[in-house]
């Protein structure tokens, strides 16, 4: 296979680790400012309203027309030629407006059964910012199209730099006006950071704007009612995905004050590498899954997905590892300052040493997921997905008020779990039984890598004394980020001696450059 692929989700890694990076940075600015406060959990509620739509459209979007668009649209251009394709958009974006209208007289009722658990200060706040940021599900929807269309003409770099436009916006705004504004500073930069990113894929689209996208109304148009019957189950897919993570916030909304704050940090800091890395992996490697099952061809769909997922295990696993047990020292260094207290790290490490567990599992799932649509085979994965929201729920009624947070990510973690063993079964069963050769003996090297990794960051973290917290918690965590490092070469000089495949192709490209540049 071409190394294309590969060479694009690192771009997209890199792109997403950047705006990893800035919200780190913007967390940062957000915990000192506000701590894990009610303030800030009317804001985390009233965020999640506006992004319900979009979220859905977004994957389904991305996933029902890339398919349709190679195997029919590639190098077809003209109204003509897409009126199918328009059609399709013309409709999302009038149900976008037409949400976005329904949500905001409907906010309070919404706002209320989303959150029951919120006091009525926090409830009125919550309702009064969701109305500030329902507007922009028009501009989401429109970005949703039009990251579609990038991703489908394999033109990744503005889709990915969404992290990084709207961190920015959003850690400018904090800055010059969280102490007069409050919360709403957070609003207006969130704002602000969604028409940035809607004008650069405008511009990055110009050339297909210009020659081919206009409204159309043609519903019985076959370029319309291929995708249209792919898009069906897509949202129902994708409604199971956001419906875990409302399930989540319901249950949480009945615990302390703050208690959404520390889980949207446990998210944000926990499940970072799912963000950056599976996202990349499956946006680089969907269109070659595609083509593989539209060719007919199992052994190529086969090696492509045994290829993507050992190449995902081998950035999630060392992730996993680090912040599941590096969680308290993490949180203690970034975000203990200002308003975040000790009380505000023990919520968030509770969440966030269990939820990195689940980085792994969930990034896994997710391309297994993308394998399945490639094959045209989504509910499959929608079985799949809705009985990992039924186990997430059944759990957290039984963890939620004995454990706390602590509980709900542990639900979290065991539904992901059985997510990712179910959706590689189907997977296993579409390519026909077999895996590539030596696929097996890989990934249980990179297993070994992984375990060896964990005794070594917990045998460096016992030699740290917990005293030093006492006399300096940054230096205190300073020193148990240090002592992970000895670990983490050892099991890269592992990974290496049982001739891991992404790091030798890595080396050989690099003394090709070097070569080269001779």
């Amino acid at each position: 296979m071409s190394p294309r692929p590969r060479r694009a989700a690192l771009l997209i890694a890199g792109l997403s680790f950047g705006g990893k990076v800035l919200a780190i940075g913007k967390t940062l600015i957000v915990a000192s400012l506000f701590g894990t406060s009610s303030a800030l959990d009317a804001f985390w509620v009233a965020y999640s309203l506006p992004l319900l739509l979009p979220s859905l459209l977004t994957n389904t979007l991305t996933v029902a027309f890339v398919p349709r668009f190679v195997a029919g649209l590639h190098g077809r251009y003209g109204p003509q030629a897409w009126r199918g394709a328009n059609t399709l958009f013309t409709l999302v974006l009038a149900i976008g407006v037409a949400c976005s209208l329904l949500m905001y007289a409907a906010a309070p009722f919404l706002v209320a059964h989303m959150a029951p658990g919120l006091d009525e200060a926090t409830r009125t706040a919550a309702v009064e910012l969701s109305r500030w940021l329902l507007p922009c599900v028009v501009v989401l929807v429109a970005s949703s199209l039009l990251s579609a269309l990038s991703y489908a003409r394999e033109r990744f770099v503005l889709p990915s730099l969404e992290g990084i436009v709207t961190n920015i916006a959003v850690i400018a705004v904090a800055l010059g006006f969280a102490r007069q504004w409050g919360v709403r500073a957070l609003t207006v930069g969130v704002i602000i950071g969604f028409l940035i990113q809607a004008a650069l894929l405008v511009a990055g689209n110009r050339d297909l704007i210009r020659s081919s996208l206009r409204p159309a109304w043609d519903l019985q148009h076959p370029d319309l009612r291929g995708p249209l019957a792919h898009l069906l189950p897509l949202f129902v897919g994708s409604a199971g995905s956001v419906l875990s993570g409302l399930v989540d916030q319901y249950f949480v909304s009945s615990l302390d004050a703050g208690s959404i704050s520390a889980l949207s940090y446990a998210w944000m800091l926990g499940l970072l590498p799912v963000e950056i890395f599976a996202q990349a992996v499956l946006t680089s490697y969907y269109p070659a899954l595609a083509r593989g099952f539209a060719a007919e061809d199992r052994t190529a769909a086969a090696l492509t997905y045994a290829q993507g997922a050992r190449f995902l295990l081998l950035l999630t696993l060392p992730c996993t590892v680090l912040l599941a047990l590096l969680a308290r020292p993490m949180v203690v260094f970034l975000l203990e300052h200002g308003r975040f207290d000790a009380h505000s790290t023990e919520l968030t490490v509770q969440a966030m040493s269990l939820l990195a567990l689940a980085v792994v599992t969930r990034a896994h799932a997710y391309f297994s997921y993308r394998a399945l649509h490639a094959a045209i085979h989504p509910w499959t994965q929608i079985a799949i997905g809705l009985a990992g929201v039924a186990t997430c729920i059944g759990l957290n009624l039984l963890w939620a008020r004995r454990l706390g947070l602590a509980g709900i990510a542990l639900s979290t973690v065991l539904s992901s779990l059985q997510s990712a063993v179910l959706s590689t079964w189907a997977v296993y069963r579409l390519i026909g039984r077999r895996w590539p050769a030596g696929f097996l003996a890989e990934i249980t090297s990179l297993g070994l890598c992984g375990a060896v990794l964990a005794a070594g960051v917990a045998g460096g973290l016992a030699l740290v004394p917990e005293s030093l917290r006492a006399v300096s918690p940054l230096l205190w965590a300073l020193a148990c980020g240090f002592s992970a490092l000895p670990a983490l070469a050892l099991s890269g000089w592992l990974a290496w001696r049982l001739g891991q495949v992404e790091l030798r192709e890595a080396w050989t490209a690099m003394q090709r450059r070097r070569h080269a540049a001779i």
